[in-house]
């Protein structure tokens, strides 16, 4: 499942509009408990920083942790397995 991200760009990624974050994030916070429900989906995966930053400040309003979003890069990154080890 595709979940386009954001709600922080744009200027918006303040402490000062947090309300207004939190009310643009319903949509995306709403698909996320669907696929938790119907998948035990444990974590979202962001490409971009902003997103990763929006969403962090933004879950535990919705009784979510905010290390449930994680970056792309990360997994990434984790998943890499470089030389040998002989």
């Amino acid at each position: 499942m595709y979940l386009r991200l954001c709600g922080g760009g744009g200027g918006l990624l303040t402490d000062d509009l947090t309300e207004l974050r939190v009310k643009g994030a319903l949509p995306r916070v709403q698909a996320l408990h669907e696929v938790i429900e119907q998948y035990q989906v444990t974590h979202m995966a962001a490409i971009c920083a902003i997103c990763k930053s929006q969403f962090t400040k933004v879950l535990p309003f919705y009784s979510l942790g905010m290390d449930m979003i994680i970056s792309v890069h990360q997994l990434v990154g984790d998943a890499l397995v470089l030389g040998s080890e002989q």
